[in-house]
C-alpha cells in the first residue's frame, strides 16, 4: 500500500507539471543587421546573492541611436561573455537570463574601431514580486537541470540537517542508497564520488563508510554527471557524483557558521571560518560525527540447494544482535592568493580519520541431515573494528590572459591514506571459556601523487579548444597478519601485498554553437595504464599494460528558449581499487570471508544518453533516456571453501542496462513546492556459469511548505524496488523524513527537528543468493527510526563583495571503488 501511495503521489506531481501553464515571455527584440567593425565588449555575469557565474544568460547588445538589437553573447560556465567584430559608436548591454531580474547597461561607447572595452562584473539581481509590502525573493530550487549534470541542493532541504551524507545521496534525483550506505547511480555501483571536484582520501576504502563521515550540513550541493566529457578521467562506468561543500564564497571580511545536532541515532558538529583580506583569503573548516545503532540479522546457508537431489543436505544457521558505534572527523584549512590580475595561487590540506567498530553476539546452529553436529555449533563473539588516517594536499595555479576564457591552468595534489583493520572472533560453548580466538590484523595504505595541466583556447568564431595532460602515480599497500588460537595450539600467517598503478593521460574537446541554438562539443581522451603487483608473501609477481581511446560526443538544442535535447555517447573504464584487489581474508563471521582478487582487469563500457528538459513558470520537467553496456564486468562471485562462504571478484559477466529517469517539480501555492523522481530499468546479466535478469525502479518524493514568520517544514520519503544480481537478490526497502524548522536571529540562525522513519520502527533488508552449489538467506532487521535536534548559526561581518575566481581542482575519477565491507550491516 505505502508503495502504491508513493507511485500515485508521484504521478500527481508529475501531472500537476504537465498541467501548469507557460509563463509569457517578453516578445523579443527584432534584430538589426550589425555594423561590422574590430572592436570587443566582454565582461562577466554573476549572481548578486552568491557571487557563483550564472551560465547561459543573454548578453544582447543594442543600438544607442535606433534601440534595436544588432548582435549578443551567451555567459560560459566561466560567468565570462564577449561581443566581437563591434563597430565603433554608442550602445546598450541587456543582460537576462531566467529568473532574474533584467539588468541593463547604458553608455556602452565604442570610441575606436579595434577598442576593447570590459565593462566588468554585472551582478543580475533574483526576481522580485511585491505583494503588500512583502517582498517575496526568488529562490534556487531544491534540484536543478543542467547541460551536464543534475544539481541537487541540499542547502535548501531541511530535512537534511543532522544527517550525514549517505543521508543526502538518498534524495538527488538518479541514485539509490541502501541502509548500509552503498549508492547505485541508475542501478550501477560503478561511479566515482568527489568532494569538491577533487578525489578525497577519506573516499580510498570503502565508500559506504566514509559517507557516514560526512555531516550533511557540510554540504551545499551534490552534482551527478551522468555522461562526462573526455576532459575528465575515463573512469566511473555510471558516472561521477561530485559533492561540493560550503565554503568561501570570495566575500571580503570575516565570516563563518557553526552547527550542532543531537539525536537518537547520531550526533555531529561542524564549524567553519572565513577571512578575506583583499587579494588574500584563508577558509577553514572541522567537523565531528558520532553515530550508534543496533538490530539483529539471521544468516541461513544450505549446501546443496533445496532443488538439488542429494543424500547429504547441510544447513548453517546464524542469528544474533548488532551494535554499530563510530567516530569521525574531518578538518580543511585552504589558501587562495591573486598573484596579479590574472594569476592566482590556491592550496588546501584535508585531514580526516576516525574508527568505526561493529560487534556481534551470535549464535551458530549447524546440522547435517537434520541432525546438530555438534563441533560446529557454538556461540561467537565478533568484533569488526577499522581505523582510517588520511590526508590530502592540494596546490593549484591559474593564469588568465588577456583574451576572455583563454586560460592556463596546473594541479598538483598528494593523497596518503593509513587503514588499519581487526577481526576478532571469541568462539565458546554456553557457560565455558573459549575454545578458539582468531586475530585477523591488516594495515593498508593508498598514497597518489597527481599533476594535471589543462589549457581553454577561445576562438573568434565562439569555438572553443580545451587540451589537456594528467599523471597519476599510485602505490598501494597491505599487510595482512592471521592468528588463531586453538585450545591446544596455535596459527600465525603473514600475507603481504603491493600493487603500483600509473596512469598517463590526455585529452582533446572541441565545442562549437550552430545557428545559436545546437551545442556540440567532441572529445577524445587517451590514458595508458602500467600495474606492477606482488603478493610477496606468496612470492607471485605480475604486471601488465593497457591502453585505451576513451571518445565523448555531446548534442544540446534549445527551443524557444526553454526546451532542451540532449544527445550523449562515451565510453568509459573501470580499474579496481584495493577494496576489490586485496587478497587479505576479511573473515566477517564464522563461515563468512571476504577476499579480494590481485588478478582482476578492467570494466569497459559504452554509454549512450537522451535527454529531455522544460521549464515552466513555477515548474520543471526532465526526462532521459540511457543504455550501458559493459564488458569484463567486476561482480561478486560467492563461493564455498569447506564450510565457509567466500565472497570474492571476478571479470566474469556482461552487463546490459536500459533504462529511464524522470524529475519533475511544481509549486502548486506560493507556500508549497512538490518534487518528485523516478528510474526504472531493465538490466541484463550474463556471465559462463549464471545470468539473472528484471525490471528494477526507485521513486522519491518531496515537498515542502513554508507557513511564514520563520516556520517551515518538510518531507522526503522514497522507494527502491528489488534488486537483481548476478546470483540472487537483493530485497526492496522503502524510508522517509520529515522535518520541521524555525529561524532565528533574523535568518541568521535557526533550530530543527528531524524525524526519521517515525511511522516504521524497523525495516528488514533481504538478500538472497542462489549459487551452484548452495543457496544462502540473510535477514538484517535495521531499527533505522530516530529523532534528532539541529541548532546552526551564520556569524560575520561582509564588508565588500567581490567576484570569486572559478576554482579548478583534480579529478582523479580512476578506481572503481568498494561498496560496502562486503556483509550486511545495521546504519
Amino acid at each position: 500500500m505505502k508503495k502504491n501511495l508513493l507511485i500515485i503521489l508521484l504521478g500527481l506531481s508529475t501531472t500537476a507539471v504537465l498541467a501548469q501553464a507557460p509563463q509569457g515571455h517578453p516578445q523579443q527584440q527584432q534584430m538589426a543587421a550589425p555594423a561590422k567593425g574590430n572592436a570587443k565588449i566582454s565582461g562577466m555575469v554573476v549572481d548578486a546573492e552568491t557571487k557563483q557565474p550564472i551560465e547561459f544568460a543573454t548578453v544582447a547588445l543594442v543600438s544607442g541611436s535606433t534601440g534595436k538589437t544588432i548582435d549578443g553573447a551567451m555567459v560560459d560556465d566561466k560567468g565570462r561573455f564577449i561581443i566581437q567584430k563591434v563597430a565603433a559608436g554608442q550602445y546598450k548591454l541587456n543582460v537576462s537570463f531566467l529568473g532574474y531580474q533584467l539588468r541593463t547597461v547604458e553608455n556602452v561607447t565604442i570610441s575606436s574601431d579595434n577598442a576593447e572595452v570590459n565593462v566588468g562584473t554585472l551582478s543580475l539581481a533574483s526576481d522580485v514580486k511585491k505583494l503588500s509590502e512583502v517582498v517575496i525573493t526568488g529562490e534556487k530550487p531544491l534540484v536543478e537541470e543542467k547541460i551536464d549534470r543534475t544539481v541537487y541542493n541540499a542547502e535548501k532541504d531541511i530535512t537534511n540537517a543532522g544527517g550525514n551524507a549517505a543521508d543526502v545521496l538518498q534524495k538527488v534525483p538518479a541514485l539509490s542508497v541502501d541502509t548500509d550506505g552503498n549508492v547505485q547511480l541508475r542501478g550501477s555501483s560503478n561511479v566515482r564520488v568527489l568532494i569538491n571536484n577533487k578525489p578525497s582520501s577519506i573516499m580510498a576504502g570503502s565508500v559506504a563508510d566514509a559517507l557516514k563521515q560526512i555531516p550533511a550540513d557540510m554540504i551545499k550541493s551534490v552534482e551527478v554527471i551522468t555522461s562526462p566529457s573526455a576532459k575528465y578521467d575515463a573512469e566511473g562506468t555510471a558516472g561521477i557524483i561530485n559533492i561540493i561543500t560550503k565554503k568561501d564564497s570570495g566575500l571580503q571580511g570575516v565570516n563563518g557558521s557553526v552547527s550542532a545536532t543531537g539525536g537518537t541515532r547520531s550526533s555531529n558538529g561542524n564549524a567553519s571560518l572565513n577571512v578575506r583580506n583583499g587579494k588574500f583569503g584563508i577558509n577553514a573548516n572541522a567537523s565531528t560525527v558520532q553515530f550508534y545503532n543496533h538490530g539483529d540479522m539471521t544468516n541461513v546457508t544450505i549446501m546443496p540447494k533445496y532443488n538439488t537431489t542429494s543424500e547429504s543436505r547441510s544447513i548453517r544457521e546464524q542469528f544474533g544482535d548488532t551494535k554499530m558505534r563510530g567516530g569521525f572527523m574531518n578538518a580543511l584549512l585552504g589558501f587562495d592568493y591573486d598573484i596579479t590580475p590574472k594569476n592566482s595561487l590556491s592550496g588546501s590540506i584535508r585531514r580526516n580519520g576516525g574508527e568505526f567498530r561493529m560487534e556481534n553476539d551470535q549464535r551458530q546452529v549447524y546440522t547435517m541431515n537434520g541432525v546438530i553436529v555438534d563441533s560446529l555449533t557454538f556461540n561467537t563473539d565478533v568484533l569488526n573494528r577499522n581505523k582510517r588516517q588520511g590526508t590530502d594536499l592540494n596546490l593549484d595555479f591559474v593564469h588568465t590572459f588577456n583574451k576572455p576564457q583563454q586560460e592556463l591552468t596546473f594541479l598538483s595534489q598528494y593523497s596518503v591514506t593509513d587503514a588499519d583493520t581487526r577481526n576478532y572472533q571469541d568462539r565458546y560453548h554456553l557457560g565455558e571459556s573459549p575454545f578458539y580466538l582468531q586475530r585477523n590484523n591488516n594495515d593498508g595504505g593508498n598514497n597518489e601523487l597527481t599533476f594535471q595541466l589543462d589549457y581553454v583556447h577561445p576562438f573568434e568564431n565562439k569555438t572553443t579548444l580545451e587540451v589537456g595532460a594528467k599523471s597519476i602515480f599510485r602505490d598501494v599497500t597491505s599487510d595482512g597478519l592471521y592468528h588463531d588460537i586453538y585450545a591446544e595450539s596455535e596459527e600465525t600467517e603473514r600475507e603481504k601485498f603491493e600493487y603500483g598503478q600509473d596512469v598517463l593521460a590526455s585529452y582533446l574537446t572541441y565545442g562549437f554553437t550552430v545557428k545559436k541554438k545546437l551545442n556540440v562539443k567532441l572529445g577524445g581522451r587517451y590514458e595508458h595504464t602500467a600495474i606492477n603487483a606482488d603478493l610477496i608473501t606468496a612470492d607471485h609477481q605480475f604486471s601488465d599494460t593497457y591502453d585505451n581511446f576513451i571518445p565523448s560526443i555531446a548534442f544540446s538544442y534549445t527551443l524557444k528558449e526553454k526546451h532542451t535535447l540532449k544527445a550523449n555517447f562515451t565510453q568509459r573504464i573501470q580499474r579496481p581499487s584495493l577494496f576489490y584487489l586485496n587478497p587479505f581474508d576479511q573473515e566477517q563471521a564464522p563461515g563468512t570471508v571476504v577476499r579480494g582478487n590481485p588478478n582482476l582487469d578492467a570494466e569497459l563500457t559504452d554509454l549512450y544518453e537522451l535527454g529531455y528538459s522544460t521549464y515552466f513558470n513555477t515548474s520543471s520537467i526532465s526526462a532521459s533516456l540511457y543504455m550501458r553496456e559493459t564488458d569484463n564486468a567486476i561482480e561478486t562471485v560467492p563461493q564455498l571453501e569447506g564450510n565457509t562462504t567466500v565472497l570474492t571478484f571476478a571479470n566474469v559477466a556482461v552487463n546490459k542496462t536500459y533504462g529511464m529517469s524522470v524529475y519533475g517539480s511544481v509549486k502548486p501555492v506560493k507556500a508549497l513546492t512538490i518534487g518528485g523522481s523516478s528510474n526504472i530499468y531493465y538490466v541484463d546479466l550474463k556471465s559462463s556459469q549464471y545470468e539473472n535478469n528484471g525490471w528494477m525502479y526507485n521513486i522519491n518524493l518531496n515537498s515542502s511548505y513554508t507557513f511564514g514568520k520563520g516556520f517551515s517544514a518538510q518531507f522526503n520519503g522514497g522507494f527502491n524496488s528489488r534488486r537483481v544480481q548476478l546470483q540472487g537478490s537483493f530485497a526492496s526497502f522503502s524510508y522517509h523524513t520529515l522535518a520541521f524548522k524555525k529561524e532565528l536571529f533574523a535568518g541568521k540562525g535557526g533550530i530543527s527537528l528531524g524525524l526519521d522513519n517515525p511511522f516504521r520502527e524497523r525495516m528488514t533488508m533481504k538478500n538472497d543468493v542462489n549459487a551452484i552449489d548452495y543457496e544462502q538467506h540473510i535477514r538484517i532487521n535495521n531499527y533505522n527510526r530516530g529523532a534528532r535536534v539541529t541548532f546552526n548559526y551564520r556569524f560575520g561581518k561582509l564588508d565588500q563583495k567581490k567576484a570569486s575566481r572559478r576554482r579548478k581542482s583534480i579529478r582523479n575519477d580512476d578506481a572503481k571503488q568498494g561498496d560496502g565491507n562486503g556483509a550486511g550491516g545495521v546504519q
